[in-house]
């Protein structure tokens, strides 16, 4: 289906994540060349990146997407908050609103229809936001 048949308020945020893929290209490229030099999947479980936190090891529904962004899809309907799980051995910050937390511990976020919960490992900078 087109993106607008869905109905306006659905288009918007549809709209929203197609530019976000555009602002990211650059970085999913150069996931891309480092997959095809090392055999790493760009998409890959947390533990991957931090095999010395052993919770990593039990996180189910987060993963890295390179070593700069974990993804922390929202895998059920018409919930207001998920619990997210920041890998120790790190600082993240939420790329929606900047603000920096320590790694190693649970954080229960909001999940807006429009707004998928998405950490920045490190000083990582990638270009989330519109500008």
């Amino acid at each position: 289906n087109e993106v607008w048949s869905f109905g306006e308020p659905a288009y918007q945020i549809i709209r929203k994540y197609m530019a976000l893929r555009e602002r990211l290209r650059p970085y999913v490229m150069q996931q891309m060349a480092k997959t095809s030099k090392t055999g790493i999947p760009p998409m890959r479980p947390i533990f991957v990146d931090f095999p010395s936190d052993p919770v990593s090891y039990q996180v189910e529904d987060e993963y890295m997407f390179g070593s700069a962004l974990l993804v922390a899809p929202v895998l059920d309907a018409d919930i207001k908050t998920r619990s997210v799980y920041l890998p120790a051995n790190s600082t993240w910050k939420d790329a929606w609103t900047d603000q920096v937390y320590e790694g190693g511990q649970w954080l229960s976020v909001e999940v807006p229809l429009d707004r998928i919960p998405l950490f920045l490992n490190g000083d990582s900078s990638l270009p989330i936001r519109e500008v």
